[in-house]
């Protein structure tokens, strides 16, 4: 008999099932006693739109599941949302990934965390604003989603710093985009904690990297945006972060800087600007 969490991971291999459903399925697997169920009877718990309900049968009923679930209890480490390891306060947050895959030290989750994310295109700003953030207990883990620019800054800085990294992926964990970030990545799994939502060898798709900001956005006490565009995937991040109830700070830049302006249009909203990593500093030996 399987086991209510590797239900979760076969229902979360399957095709058809969705996020909001996988929770619904959680939800229930909480207080049940039986979980020996068909393919229909998880639909139905799930609320799953019958038009679908064909679909997940024949996934879930399938020897390709079965062996990706035989792959990944060999190959991957997981948590489900009804795990008592799974973190606190990515659970309170809005659609929480009800499968998590990590390689590392799950104890980084226990730090006080700081996110920080920026453009792609960020440069000597960013790396100056890093190194105004030495202050910060060396208790404070860095998250990060490990793409180029700011948040590759953002994980070298905290490795040179002596500081758990935790990179937050948009794909399988044994996938790296961008390729040139497959040390990078390597190098945080071994001496931090690297997470994804999203099954081994599943390939970069645009959808799911803003779909990951939302759990950068739920692990981190505090969010710090360092150089953005006025659209920009960190101000998605940090719209996340405020729905969380985190607080949001951004570095200030010139106005005639184009990867200044969503830091400065954040400030003008309510974030608050970091002039220096006091306020950081406060708010994180909150959580110690």
């Amino acid at each position: 008999m399987v086991s209510k969490r590797q239900l979760l991971l076969k229902v979360h291999l399957a095709a058809g099932f969705g996020l909001t459903s996988e929770l619904r399925l959680a939800n229930w697997l909480l207080t049940s006693q039986n979980w020996e169920l068909s393919p229909v009877e998880l639909a139905q718990i799930g609320r799953l739109p019958e038009r679908y309900w064909s679909t997940f049968q024949a996934s879930f009923q399938s020897a390709a599941v079965q062996c990706a679930c035989e792959y990944h209890e060999q190959f991957a480490t997981y948590l489900t949302i009804i795990d008592e390891a799974y973190p606190q306060r990515l659970l309170e947050t809005y659609q929480p990934p009800a499968v998590i895959f990590y390689r590392g030290t799950l104890a980084c989750l226990k730090q006080p965390a700081l996110g920080i994310v920026g453009a792609r295109q960020a440069g000597p700003y960013t790396k100056l604003a890093l190194h105004q953030l030495a202050a910060l207990p060396t208790t404070t883990a860095i998250i990060s989603g490990l793409a180029q620019g700011a948040d590759a800054m953002a994980h070298q800085w905290a490795l040179q710093q002596g500081r758990a990294p935790i990179g937050v992926i948009g794909t399988g964990l044994n996938c790296c985009y961008p390729p040139q970030n497959e040390q990078l990545q390597q190098t945080v799994a071994q001496c931090g904690l690297l997470l994804s939502e999203y099954p081994l060898d599943t390939p970069a798709r645009k959808f799911q990297f803003p779909a990951r900001n939302r759990i950068i956005a739920g692990l981190c006490h505090g969010l710090l945006v360092t150089e953005a565009r006025q659209r920009s995937g960190s101000l998605i991040t940090a719209n996340l972060a405020l729905q969380a109830n985190r607080n949001v700070y951004a570095i200030p830049g010139r106005l005639d800087q184009s990867l200044s302006a969503g830091c400065n249009q954040l400030i003008l909203a309510g974030a608050t600007p970091l002039l220096n990593a006091t306020l950081l500093t406060d708010e994180l030996r909150y959580f110690e």
